[in-house]
């Protein structure tokens, strides 16, 4: 059974007619969302990581990049090792063009952000499990993590 105000704020709803810009989802993916950066022991700090959705267009061409990497670079008899550099590097460029912007006091640069994740392998797979959560850029109010 519903309550008295759940069934005014269905009423409300069902009374909105939508528009098709209700269904626009670009500009919340380019906007970007914040992931807080915690230290290595799980300490809370001030800063974070500023990560664009995956399917904003620069994140799409990215990944395209990136698969392009694996796919012309790939040699037929390539050391499982070499392999998986390879798929690092492809990761590694994706991740860096999602993680657009940061906190630091420092000027944001790509390699400056590639550096970081390079060096917290944790950090850069958050990166990408934002980006690619729909549901957090939409929510409202929601924290990134």
């Amino acid at each position: 059974m519903s309550t008295k105000a759940e069934k005014a704020a269905i009423e409300a709803v069902a009374e909105k007619p939508f528009s098709m810009a209700d269904f626009y989802t670009l500009g919340a993916l380019e906007k970007g969302k914040k992931l807080p950066l915690t230290l290595p022991d799980g300490t809370e700090t001030e800063h974070y990581l500023m990560v664009m959705g995956s399917d904003a267009p620069a994140a799409r061409k990215a990944l395209l990049e990136a698969s392009r990497m694996m796919r012309d670079e790939a040699k037929e008899k390539m050391s499982v090792d070499a392999e998986a550099e390879l798929a690092q590097r492809a990761n590694l460029h994706y991740r860096s063009v999602l993680a657009f912007d940061w906190s630091f006091p420092v000027p944001y640069t790509k390699e400056a952000v590639t550096e970081l994740l390079l060096n917290n392998p944790g950090l850069s797979l958050e990166v990408e499990k934002l980006a690619s959560d729909r549901n957090r850029f939409f929510a409202k109010d929601s924290p990134a993590s």
